[in-house]
């Protein structure tokens, strides 16, 4: 008995030896088309990957042509030979950022997304700039986050921007929606001024078109019409009001969010003396024509960014004290309703409406983020609304959003835990987009070098 029991332990022994030489020499030959270097390797990093609240503790990552091949525990996933490694021991890896709501003005914005950490935008102002630049950022000739463009604004007469379409006639309609699609664009945008038959006929040309309606809510409509019409985003809560009936509309239809808080709590912040993140980055023509918009005294936007009291000192104090308190007012209504619709199920994405007066590109992200937590969402859920439910509202899931195999190499890397104070998501240690790592010491040579350029001093 004792003798059979010793054989058939040796067996068991000469099996689990073959199984783990099978199962280590099959994980390393599946390891081996990717041994060169081209390679990378976050190694033993903690994963926040953004499916579900949790983190992946001490992961190897392996990136490969633009995605990531290989993910898992770092004891059991060979580094490849010759692969490029960056050290994540201690550090958090996410999703890239996508904001959801921006105007680029100038091409050497792109940088400072990708300084903060965002790795997509959605520019809500198409031209055939944009659609240019779209087009040299997938194609890696120039350097910038991935580009979703929506159509250039269709408004009403007089439209209320230069350079808007107008359309006053609904037989008008199917013929710029069918255009604008042709022509790349990923999104109808519509505006304020809208007619009623005009907006109809908008939705059914979308429709037809399989193309999403998007933007602001046309007076003449209204928002009980527009939540049932098939219009896929409302931008800056337009027309919310805390209303039950209003948020069941919305989840019944589902119908997008983009609150862009940061609009106002970032506007008011030069009247206050505060210092706006980021400022001193910005290219000194934007933050002129800010000051333009603003209705600020000439030249006082550029002073701001080297005296932040400047402004606060050139206007008369009582117009401050109203206009500062209507805008809180804004501030406290739009987080309640943020709040109160998510709550139910409403879908929330994550937004800025850069460039308005001081919404700093990429840099505004992460005040966004913090006004969607001090609105009562947690960090995981307001890093969501910029990572997974956006590439879900642009209908990318499967290739982008989260950190899983498969998916674009589109990541952050953060030097502490953004699940436990959504702070850290500025401590940036480096960004990856399609697959190229920015560390921090390039983002860092790019921001000084911006500040030598426009003679300024960090903030």
């Amino acid at each position: 008995m004792f003798k059979k029991s010793s054989n058939y332990k040796k067996v068991l022994l000469v099996c689990l030896i073959i199984f783990s030489t099978l199962f280590f020499s099959s994980c390393s030959s599946s390891l081996d088309a990717f041994d060169g270097d081209s390679v990378m390797v976050f190694k033993n990093v903690n994963v926040i990957p953004m499916n579900t609240e949790r983190v992946l503790k001490n992961y190897n990552v392996i990136i490969n042509d633009g995605k990531i091949v290989k993910l898992g525990k770092a004891w059991k996933t060979r580094v490849p030979k010759n692969a490029t490694v960056i050290d994540g021991k201690g550090k958090f890896l996410t999703p890239g950022l996508i904001d959801m709501h921006v105007h680029i003005w100038l091409d050497d914005e792109l940088e400072l997304y990708l300084a903060n950490g965002v790795t997509g935008v959605r520019d809500m102002f198409g031209n055939f700039g944009r659609l240019s630049m779209k087009k040299k950022i997938q194609e890696g000739k120039i350097l910038g986050p991935r580009l979703y463009v929506a159509s250039p604004i269709i408004d009403g007469d007089p439209p209320y921007w230069d350079g808007s379409t107008v359309i006053t006639n609904p037989d008008d309609a199917e013929k710029y929606v069918k255009s604008y699609k042709e022509m790349g664009y990923d999104f109808i945008k519509i505006y304020e001024g809208l007619t009623n038959d005009v907006y109809d006929a908008i939705i059914e040309a979308a429709k037809k078109e399989d193309i999403p309606v998007v933007g602001h809510i046309p007076s003449s409509v209204g928002i009980e019409k527009a939540l049932q019409a098939g219009q896929k985003s409302i931008e800056h809560l337009d027309k919310y009001t805390d209303s039950e009936d209003l948020y069941n509309m919305t989840i019944d239809n589902n119908v997008w969010n983009c609150p862009t808080i940061v609009l106002y709590t970032n506007r008011i912040l030069p009247l206050l003396g505060e210092k706006v993140a980021g400022i001193e980055y910005v290219d000194p023509r934007s933050v002129s024509i800010w000051g333009v918009r603003m209705g600020l005294p000439r030249g006082s936007a550029e002073e701001y960014v080297k005296s932040n009291q400047y402004i606060a000192d050139s206007l008369p104090q009582e117009s401050i004290e109203s206009y500062v308190e209507r805008v809180k007012s804004i501030i406290e209504e739009s987080k309640t309703v943020t709040k109160n619709l998510y709550d139910r199920g409403g879908r929330i994405l994550l937004g800025t409406d850069t460039n308005n007066p001081f919404i700093v590109p990429g840099f505004s992200i992460h005040d966004e983020l913090f006004n969607l937590v001090e609105a009562g969402l947690t960090p995981y859920e307001a890093i969501k609304a910029g990572t997974y439910d956006a590439a879900e509202f642009l209908n990318i899931l499967e290739e982008a959003g989260t950190v899983e195999e498969n998916k674009n190499a589109d990541l952050v890397l953060l030097d502490g835990n953004p699940l436990d104070d959504i702070a850290n998501m500025k401590k940036i240690e480096g960004v990856m987009l399609m697959g190229r790592w920015i560390s921090k010491s390039e983002i860092d040579d790019m921001l000084n070098s911006r500040l030598e350029e426009y003679g300024r001093k960090a903030n």
